[in-house]
């Protein structure tokens, strides 16, 4: 399509800048479309190099025909992808026509999706288990100070991404509708969202069970799932902060998460943990840095 019809679609103007564009349409009664055409009529999705914003949203009419128009940059599509923290963006990517991508980059991350190969599974498994465990600690915490709703909360959360582990250990990529995707494979995880949700048991008997299930998987799965982490760690001889790993590609948005799962691999002797004088500046004690 030439650049100027482009204009028409998306209700305003922009110049070959933009590295490609997606356009998704209310279609009737096909099971799941993005939520962000709630509402809309056509989402219009814009991919930018150094965007200033993250994100820039605009609204549009033309006669009854509603379009949202998201200029995205094309780093925060990406870690959409890998990290699964906007699953609305994937959907789109997924779902839509691209109708504008001169250099290929909207079809080439449309296809390492459809073919989930390393090192996206890889990053996948890692940004799933990452969170998978910290919804555990957090559920367990919850459930020893009484706070059962808080914890049940949390254990469903971290069935959710356990499920999205299942679905990549099978070799697909974890859509949003991710607990249908599951449901095809017969897994004990989707019988446990049930024990959890429709049980008849108390709600703190409900979410003990899949607590122990929980734990159980963490143990089975850590290695599998840490490659990315692993790889990491054992490509230099010296040892590694936490503060430099979060600053590694990938790592950067697990704050919470990336300390438990550290401390995790330790106590299953996965990792080493090194420690020498703390620096100057970093006050009394010893400083910790993780090897393989």
């Amino acid at each position: 399509m030439e650049l100027s019809n482009l204009t028409i679609i998306s209700g305003e103007t922009f110049d070959e800048s933009v590295l490609g564009v997606v356009t998704l349409r209310q279609q009737g009664n096909i099971p799941f479309q993005s939520a962000l055409l709630h509402e809309y009529d056509r989402l219009v999705l814009m991919l930018h190099n150094e965007l200033e914003k993250e994100r820039i949203i605009r609204h549009s009419i033309d006669g009854d025909l509603r379009t949202q128009t998201l200029h995205v940059d094309i780093q925060a599509l990406e870690r959409a992808v890998s990290a699964g923290d906007n699953n609305e963006l994937v959907t789109s990517l997924l779902g839509g026509e691209i109708i504008w991508d001169p250099q290929g980059i909207l079809e080439n991350l449309r296809q390492t999706i459809l073919q989930f190969d390393q090192p996206l599974k890889e990053r996948v498994l890692f940004m799933e288990i990452s969170r998978f465990l910290h919804m555990y600690v957090k559920s367990k915490r919850y459930i020893a100070a009484g706070c059962i709703m808080d914890a049940y909360n949390c254990v469903l959360i971290a069935l959710y991404h356990w499920a999205r582990i299942e679905v990549s250990e099978g070799g697909r990529f974890p859509e949003p509708a991710v607990w249908d995707q599951l449901k095809s494979q017969n897994t004990s995880v989707y019988k446990l969202y049930e024990e959890l949700t429709i049980s008849t048991e108390t709600l703190e008997q409900r979410v003990e069970l899949v607590l122990l299930a929980c734990e159980f998987a963490i143990m089975s799965k850590m290695a599998d799932c840490c490659t990315m982490l692993l790889t990491i760690l054992g490509s230099r001889n010296e040892p590694w902060s936490v503060e430099e790993l979060l600053i590694q590609p990938g790592l950067s948005h697990l704050e919470a998460e990336l300390p438990i799962i550290l401390r995790k691999l330790v106590s299953r002797s996965l990792i080493r943990e090194i420690t020498s004088w703390a620096d100057a500046n970093a006050g009394d004690g010893h400083t910790v840095r993780y090897v393989m």
